[in-house]
Formats: structure tokens, sequence, C-alpha cells
């Protein structure tokens, strides 16, 4: 089936490109005739404009449109810089969850606004989590964080009409527009100098785990937990800096914001694990249509809210159990856990020096072994070398044996490859000698205990077989999870179950493999949501329409099953309709 699929590279849809410098407004200066030229009159300012989907568009450009008064919000940033008012506005970057514009004063000076688009997160904690983060990392941590001029998180009262932070526009150049260019040593101090910023994150831990917020921004029913004692003398900005209800992302995608239950803050490690499959059930629960991860045709397994419930229970009985027994992973500490190279900026003069780190929203203070641990930018495509300082797994990446054989453009994809292999082999070898705290969370974050947590926090979009398939894994594990002489395990799966199990998780596989090659044909990434780049959108959907014909044609044995299969297939709009 991948040979059918498979379409050439040139034909490949599905990579956005996310725009940068676009829709540049210019206002005259005082003496031109249409000083009073509205910005407002810009739809552009106000819907996405970097990307389209190739199916569930709707959807996509309603959660990523919001309006709001931008001539008012242009006068808010140049005051507070005490600059003139602004000549020039533009949309200087649109991610997935932001609007971010550059606005241009009549003297010259420059300013950064960040409008979260209605996907960002919880009216008013997420902006308010976010600023109370920055200043802690700039002011307390001593790390290289713009400086926030105004801010405002209720979108309700204030004169904008939405939540905003002005803020000092990132000095230096985007670490990605210079990367491929460094050499191995230039690359390895970019390294050097995050794991000492990392060093700083695992140092500073903290008395429990939810998000950042001023006292003041909390209504006095939301439980809170103060963290006055972490702070130095010097840090006043940052004395009524409190821990607060968990803004983390993954807990409000597709849809799960909308889900009422515990969002913390919580004590310890225990409590907060069991909070993650309570809020998974409860998002199972409200539902109408979940996620689909693969492709699930008749006579294939079948993924039911009920299948996902029962295995979430399963989990909520042992997952007290599951926290490592190794405090220095299990701390609570904050962290960046989006660091790919559009969020470090470095100097140009000398780009070996981190000239500052953006993009604090949804940071967290989770325990070590939860967060997102390596720079997101050293990731790649391809085989992992083994994690640990020891032994064979000490060993640094390896040619093939035959590489001398190889054609030269496999020669150098194994040499790309081996780079890569370094640089990420680098940050665990570096880690492990100047912070081994970071080290010893990888390797837990390998571990039965991790992978259950990972994969209950999922399981309404991965499916239930993963979730049990570990579930029954833990149960033959028990005593080496609670020790010799602990308490019983509260799960008992017998012979039968564990058969149909093994059956349930193997069909779910090959549903999943069998989405995966149709999204390869498409060219898209994993886990596609049809994005597409404008450009490419009438082809994005032409090709849709084709694969999906073709992949019936391939399916379908029996006239009856067209319409199952036609309802299994996962791209189409939330209601249901090819578009």
């Amino acid at each position: 089936m991948a040979d059918f699929f498979r379409s050439s590279p040139g034909n490949a849809v599905g990579k956005s490109k996310i725009a940068g410098f676009v829709n540049v407004v210019l206002r005259p200066t005082a003496g031109g005739i249409n000083q009073y030229l509205d910005w407002n009159l810009h739809d552009d300012f106000f819907r996405y404009t970097s990307g389209r989907w190739a199916f569930n568009e709707a959807k996509q450009l309603a959660c990523r449109y919001i309006t709001f008064d931008m001539n008012e919000l242009a006068r808010i940033a140049a005051q507070s810089i005490g600059a003139l008012p602004c000549t020039k506005i533009e949309k200087y970057q649109e991610g997935q969850f932001n609007k971010i514009f550059l606005m241009t004063t009549e003297d010259g000076k420059e300013v950064i606004v960040k409008i979260p688009q209605p996907n960002a997160g919880r009216p008013h904690f997420t902006i308010a989590s976010e600023v109370a983060t920055m200043h802690y990392v700039r002011n307390e941590l001593g790390l290289p964080v713009p400086e926030i001029y105004a801010w405002n998180s209720n979108a309700v009262t204030n004169t904008v009409g939405a939540e905003y932070i002005v803020m000092e526009k990132a000095p230096g150049i985007e670490l990605g527009r210079v990367w491929p260019d460094l050499n191995g040593k230039e690359r390895r101090q970019i390294i050097e100098q995050l794991v000492q910023y990392q060093k700083k994150f695992t140092a500073s831990t903290f008395p429990g785990i939810g998000s950042l917020y001023y006292a003041g921004d909390l209504d006095k029913g939301l439980s809170c937990i103060p963290v006055r004692e972490n702070l130095s003398k010097n840090a006043l900005i940052c004395k009524d800096i409190v821990i607060g209800p968990i803004n983390d992302q993954r807990l409000f995608e597709q849809g799960r914001g909308d889900v009422v239950c515990d969002r913390g803050p919580w004590s310890c490690m225990e409590d907060y694990v069991v909070a993650l499959g309570r809020h998974e059930m409860s998002y199972v629960r409200s539902s109408n249509k979940l996620p689909s991860p693969g492709i699930f045709g008749p006579g294939w397994y079948q993924p039911s809210a009920d299948k996902k419930i029962a295995a979430l229970e399963d989990y909520i009985k042992i997952a007290r159990y599951l926290p490592p027994n190794d405090p220095l992973v299990t701390a609570a500490v904050l962290w960046h856990d989006d660091l790919h190279s559009g969020n470090i900026f470095v100097h140009p003069d000398n780009l070996t020096q981190i000239t500052c780190i953006i993009d604090w929203q949804s940071s967290n203070t989770l325990p070590l072994v939860r967060h997102n641990i390596r720079p997101a930018f050293l990731d790649y495509e391809g085989p992992k070398l083994p994690l640990g300082i020891y032994g064979e797994a000490r060993k640094g990446p390896q040619l093939p044996a035959d590489f001398q054989e190889l054609p030269q453009g496999e020669q150098r994809e194994a040499q790309a490859l081996v780079r890569q292999q370094a640089l990420y082999k680098l940050f665990e070898m570096y880690s492990a000698a100047e912070n081994p705290n970071v080290s010893r969370a990888l390797l837990h974050r390998e571990t039965l205990r991790c992978v259950l947590i990972d994969s209950a926090a999922i399981t309404a979009y991965h499916s239930e077989p993963n979730l049990k398939a570990r579930l029954v894994d833990a149960v033959d594990a028990w005593e080496e999870l609670v020790g010799r002489g602990g308490p019983p395990c509260p799960l008992h799966y017998p012979k039968e179950d564990r058969i149909a199990q093994t059956d349930d998780f193997t069909q779910w596989s090959d549903c999943l493999g069998l989405k995966d090659v149709v999204i390869e044909s498409l060219g898209g990434p994993v886990d596609w949501d049809g994005a597409t780049s404008a450009e490419e959108y009438s082809t994005a959907r032409q090709k849709l329409q084709t694969t999906r014909e073709e992949f019936l044609h391939l399916v379908v044995k029996r006239d009856e099953e067209r319409d199952q299969w036609i309802k299994a297939w996962p791209f189409v709009n939330d209601e249901g309709i090819n578009e």
C-alpha cells in the first residue's frame, strides 16, 4: 500500500509556510494627507493569513480570528515607550496561537505587540501567566528575555478589546537563520549556553505544580501556592508571584480547554498525574467527536469512548504509584518547553552569543521529568543513539560500515545524520557533566512509569489500546514499581483479556500505519491537520480528493463497506462533510 500511495517529492502538500514581515500597513507622518488613516480597516491584521487548510478550514480559521481596536493598541504601544505615534505596523509573525505585530513609531522606535488568538488557552490566565513567567525568568534567573512595557489580560474591560503584551523587540537574529552555516565548534557553544540556562532552571525548584501568576491576578477563591521562599532579595518585582492553575497547552488543545476539571495547582506529582487521568476522562465524556489517530475501517479495531474511559479508570487506580522514586526528577521546575530555532536569537556579530529567548507562553512549573527537556531544534528524523554516558551508550555516532561503497547522495545523507546524532548526544553528555538532573530525567522518561503517564494524558487521541498495553506491563512489573512488600496491585487482567488486548493493539497499530501511509502520499507531516500554503491550497484539496478515491478503490471489497470506509476517512471537517 505504501508504494500505491507514494507521491513524487514535487507534489507534496501540507507544509504550511509561516509568513514573516507580511501585511505591512503604513500611516504617513503628521504632515501627510492621510494622517487619520484607520488601522482597523485592515482585516488582514485580525484574520489568519499564514496559510490555509485542505479540510476543516472554517473551524481552523475561526479559532485564529480575533478583532480588537488596532488604533488604541498602537497608541498604547507608542505611549509605553514614550515615543511618537506609530507610522508602520507589520504582522511580524503568526504562529498557531498568537499574532505578533512589529510597530514602528514616527521617531523610529520599534516595539513588539503580542495578541493571543482564541485557541491560545484560557482568557486572562494565558497572558497573566506569561507576564509573570517572563518577569521571573528575566529578573530572578537573569536569562535574556524581552522587557515588558505594557500588558493587559482582561479583554472585556480594557480599551483594546483583546489581551495583549507590549514588549521589547528581541535583539539579534533568529538562530534558525544562521544555524545551517555554523561550524561544529560554534554549534557546540550554542548548546553549552542553553545547558547553562537550563542549569538555572533545575537549581530553582518550586513548592507546587502549575503556572506562575501575580497573586493579584487570581480571584480570591482560586487556590494558589506562594513561591516567596524561592525568590532572591533583589527580585522585588517578583515578590507577589504565586503558583496557580496550570496553562499547559496540552491540556487545552482539541477542545480540552472547555472541560471542567481540576487544573491545580498541585503540591506533589502524585496528585498531578491522577489529575491528568481525570482530565482526559472528562474530556472523553464531554466530546461529541474525538480526534482520530488512524483510519479505523470495517473489520478493524473500533475505538470508543467507553473503552477509553475503562482504560483511564484503570490508570487512575495505579497513578499514585507511577512517579519515579527520585526527588531530583520529580521536583517542580520552570522550563522553556519549545526551544526551536525561531525562539532563540543570537548576536549578528557573534553568532555564538545568545541574545534573547522568546515565547514563554504556557511555560509551567512541572516535575522535571514531565518537561520537553531537549531543545527542539536538535531533534531530527532518524535513529536515536542509546541514552546514557557509560559503556556502549557513551560511544558516538558512526558512519555505516559500507560507507565507502555507498552512492554519493547516500554518503551525504549518512554524514548529515552523524552530525545530527553527534549534536543530540552532545547535549546529553554536556548536561551530564553540568546539569546531571537533566540526564537522570532523560533516562526516567524512557521507563514504564513515565511512558504510562504520557499514554494516559493523550488517550482521547491515541486511543486506549496503547494505554491498555502499558497497564498490562505495569501489572507484570508491579513489584518493581512499588517494591518488595508493597501494596498489592489493584488491577488484574486474565489470560483472555490479555489475548484480546494484544489483538486490539495490533489492529490499532495497523490503523495508525494506514493513516501514516495516506499522509505520506499527500506529503504532509505526521499528524497532518490539513495545513497547507495559500499557493498550494487548490492542489492540496484536489490531491486529497484524488487520494481518497484511490484509497477507497483499494480498500473497499464489498459495496456495503463503502459507506463505512467513507465514515472512517479522517480528513474531513468536524461535521463529517468533505470540503
